[in-house]
């Protein structure tokens, strides 16, 4: 009886994607079968797919279930380490060649070496199993070599392969700056520390590109978040190789940054308190960042209002509502809440009163860390050049970075403690407590700002607190139930809990948010502020009458019609 076979042909790296390892194997197993009288029933392929990494493999596993069925009586496979290099595996494929009791045992034909082998029999366990760990073991000792190969490269400062990082070109095996490239992303490592979004940064690149021209990743492909905050933390930025977390040579490679500036932007993205935002398409100033009274931090939504009595419809507004939905918990119109917060950034840009004043003895213990930072830094430097003239091994390098870095973690959780994220003289928002500026031209100047920086600038000095509406109809919105309070040092991106929204409504701010605004524009522009009127015959008679707050319901208005 005429047996039928499956073959199976694999691969681990087909780097011209042309398919030519496993064509071969295919063709030595069929002109085997020929020779052995065997029929081919079906060819299953993974190409550039390892088994030693134990990823998934779509053809082996189709295969498998088609056995599992008795479908074929044999497989025929170029070697048996094509088929299974882990023993879990070669169990898993010889429980199924076994079959049950009743099962003729499906047979393995090994090509190049092996031939017949019945997996039923001791001996063929026996046989597969040496052949797989023989296999293995050659596949770990190639490993073995190709990373010492690339520790060696790593620490000479020579490429180790793959695709070129972006800022860098690839000359003759050595990394050389990318002129314009290496220009955006030192650009981007200042506007990180200056308190700018990545989402901002990352619609500069794709939108407006850098000099001109679209600014895309080394793949020719947008930027996503993912991709530029890898860029952003990478040691090389710093002219730092490191092969498997450690260190291995210094100044081998052109820096883009200072050392201090690269760790300075690491200190700031992987902040425990930092927002993970996944998109660059911010649309709402304050959701994420106002709260509930209940504590609960308040997300955008639409709601409709009454019907048109002459037509019928009903217009759609956004508001801001808390997730937990029920009686006492707020809703309220977007642009009215954004209104009222861009006044009192308006009063705090006017006044130039920080969010976070740093204090004298705040100075002193952070120029004195800054001290101890820059001397590990010196003391990694001094290192790296005794590893390349031969006096320090690979091994000690190792052990020296690793008490460095945990020195260094101490000294910067230390630096966090104290509420410095950023680098101070980089904040593009510090121009705004120049005193040769009016409060007006601050004021226009943060409003030109794009979305994400009004959000983070909101977000670091502000809490937003929402209040039910107590007083009069709930249709017209009072700025009272609307609570803005600086924050402290160590607050900068924090959320209160229930408690401590109530600890600080508790404690007076001298006059309710309703009478300090009306106070405020009678002192400064000179009108009143009649809560009588419907809000939006209130918004439009204040844009008519005061450029900047016209300024404001423009704003509203282009985010309204850009949703």
């Amino acid at each position: 009886m005429t047996k039928r076979a499956f073959i199976y042909t694999r691969i681990s790296q087909d780097r011209g994607a042309e398919g030519l390892g496993v064509q071969r194997q295919e063709e030595a197993c069929r002109e085997y079968a020929a020779r052995h009288g065997i029929q081919v029933l079906e060819v299953f392929t993974d190409n550039a797919t390892s088994a030693f990494s134990g990823r998934a493999r779509p053809a082996y596993t189709a295969m498998l279930n088609r056995l599992s069925s008795r479908d074929a009586d044999a497989v025929i496979c170029w070697r048996m380490d094509r088929l299974h290099r882990r023993p879990i595996e070669l169990e898993e494929y010889a429980d199924i060649c076994q079959g049950r009791r009743s099962d003729s045992p499906i047979l393995t034909y090994s090509v190049t070496a092996g031939g017949e082998i019945d997996l039923s029999t001791a001996d063929g366990l026996l046989r597969a199993g040496i052949m797989g760990q023989v296999a293995r073991f050659e596949s770990a000792t190639k490993r073995d070599r190709a990373r010492a190969k690339a520790e060696q490269l790593a620490s000479e400062g020579r490429w180790t392969g793959g695709r070129r990082p972006f800022g860098w070109d690839i000359n003759n095996g050595r990394l050389v700056l990318n002129g314009r490239e290496a220009a955006a992303l030192a650009a981007a490592h200042s506007d990180v520390l200056a308190g700018r979004s990545l989402g901002s940064i990352i619609r500069q690149w794709n939108e407006d590109g850098w000099d001109g021209e679209p600014l895309l990743t080394t793949a020719s492909k947008p930027w996503g978040f993912a991709q530029l905050r890898q860029a952003l933390l990478r040691p090389r930025n710093a002219g730092l190789y490191e092969f498997r977390g450690e260190v291995l040579s210094r100044n081998q490679i052109p820096p883009i940054v200072s050392e201090a500036v690269w760790r300075a932007v690491v200190r700031t993205l992987e902040a425990p308190d930092r927002r993970r935002s996944q998109s660059n398409k911010a649309v709402h100033l304050l959701s994420g960042i106002a709260q509930c009274y209940c504590g609960k931090a308040l997300l955008s939504g639409t709601v409709y209002g009454r019907p048109d009595v002459g037509t019928g419809t009903r217009k759609k507004f956004t508001v801001y509502r808390c997730p937990s939905r029920g009686k006492g918990h707020v809703g309220k119109r977007e642009e009215y809440v954004d209104s009222t917060v861009e006044l009192w950034v308006m009063r705090y840009i006017g006044q130039a009163v920080r969010a976070q004043p740093e204090r004298p003895e705040d100075k002193e213990e952070r120029e004195a860390i800054t001290l101890e930072l820059e001397a590990l830094g010196a003391r990694e430097r001094g290192a790296g050049s005794a590893l390349a003239s031969g006096d320090m091994t690979v091994g000690q390098m190792r052990e020296f970075n690793d008490a460095i870095r945990r020195k260094r973690e101490g000294l910067e959780q230390r630096l966090a403690a104290l509420g410095f994220h950023q680098s101070e003289g980089l904040d593009p928002l510090a121009k705004f407590d120049h005193e040769w500026v009016t409060t007006e031209q601050r004021f226009n100047e943060w409003l030109a700002l794009p979305i994400d920086d009004r959000r983070d600038y909101i977000r670091s000095r502000f809490h937003v607190i929402l209040h039910p509406h107590n007083d009069g109809s709930a249709r017209i919105f009072d700025p009272n139930t609307v609570s803005v309070h600086p924050k402290k040092p160590g607050e900068a991106r924090r959320l209160l809990d229930y408690d401590e929204i109530a600890i600080l409504e508790r404690q007076s701010l001298g006059e309710e948010p309703g009478k300090w605004l009306q106070g405020f524009r009678e002192n400064r522009f000179g009108n009143t502020y009649d809560r009588s009127r419907k809000n939006n015959e209130r918004f439009a008679k204040l844009a008519e009458e005061n450029p900047v707050f016209a300024r404001i319901r423009e704003d509203i208005l282009n985010r309204k019609s850009s949703k």
